[in-house]
């Protein structure tokens, strides 16, 4: 899909009130959506790399969230040459609650049964069954016995 119609799919799907709606709208444009996902308003998800997404069943994605999987410099500075375009998968395994605010860079994995907290800023793997909060990513806790 050319990147003019995925950013008017994200837009639409962005709008559209029905949860499962929207994952559909999102599918479209490339994304790897699983079953029963929640994606709540105003989330960026990857428009230039949308198939280097992959979202697993029954995860929520709290309002105003961004999930990529590239890196591009946008104008012509030479920064480019230490920082080439580059295109990642960044996956977010089954099971997995990320809150509002939550920033996922490119190329990172989320375990399955997982919790972000709000506003963390997600830089490195998760493990399984973590619970991810602060400003400087710290695991927290293991959360597996309390399931």
């Amino acid at each position: 899909m050319k990147s003019g119609l995925i950013l008017i799919a994200h837009k639409i799907a962005n709008i559209v009130p029905v949860k499962s709606l929207r994952s559909r709208v999102y599918r479209l444009s490339g994304l790897q959506i699983g079953n029963d996902v929640f994606i709540g308003e105003d989330v960026i998800l990857d428009r230039k790399n949308p198939k280097g997404v992959h979202i697993g069943d029954r995860t929520a994605i709290g309002a105003r969230s961004i999930i990529t999987s590239h890196q591009s410099i946008p104008t012509g500075t030479d920064l480019t040459s230490i920082y080439p375009s580059k295109e990642f998968v960044t996956v977010i395994e089954n099971d997995v609650w990320i809150m509002p605010n939550v920033t996922v860079v490119p190329g990172v994995k989320i375990g399955h049964h997982s919790v972000i907290a709000t506003g963390v800023v997600v830089h490195k793997d998760v493990p399984p069954y973590s619970m991810v909060v602060g400003n400087g990513f710290r695991i927290a806790k293991n959360i597996k016995d309390s399931l």
